[in-house]
């Protein structure tokens, strides 16, 4: 009488570890890019979100609300921003948002920035040429979009 083997040889059991592991090891990467890039998009989507709102304020107003501190919004702006207050949150890439609005004797700059804060570090430097790529040129020396400051700020009117 013939014995019938029941399971797996143990080279079966290794090739199918092998090819779990092929595919974990192209598969895991994908992924982490994927989270950046949604982290990347959402932060860019915040940020044009706030320009946007900020714009119209100027538009109805006809002036800039005053410079405020990292994570802080513009009192006069508070209607703008009906659904939520998008400075109370830190940025999905890391720091918090700063609406600066700065006036020197040669130029008027209205800006937003992302900077660190003592619950929120700074963004990482490539998630910064990810969200300079998302928002401007992808070179944070140029454009509107740059590192100044111990920040990145993106620089939306200046006058």
């Amino acid at each position: 009488m013939k014995r019938i083997a029941i399971g797996f040889t143990m080279a079966e059991l290794m090739v199918v570890i092998v090819v779990i592991g092929i595919l974990a090891a192209l598969l895991v990467p994908r992924y982490v890019g994927a989270q950046t890039d949604t982290r990347v998009a959402a932060a860019g989507e915040d940020i044009l979100g706030m320009v946007r709102a900020f714009e119209y304020f100027n538009a109805n107003n006809g002036y800039w609300p005053a410079d405020t501190s990292a994570g802080v919004m513009p009192p006069e702006s508070r209607t703008q921003f009906k659904r939520e207050n998008p400075f109370e949150k830190p940025c999905p890439i890391g720091g918090v948002y700063d609406y600066d609005y700065v006036v020197t004797k040669n130029a008027r700059v209205v800006s937003i920035s992302v900077r660190d804060s003592l619950n929120s570090p700074a963004p990482s430097i490539v998630d910064a040429q990810g969200l300079d790529a998302y928002l401007d040129d992808g070179v944070l020396n140029t454009g509107r979009f740059r590192k100044i400051y111990g920040g990145y700020t993106y620089i939306f009117h200046t006058q």
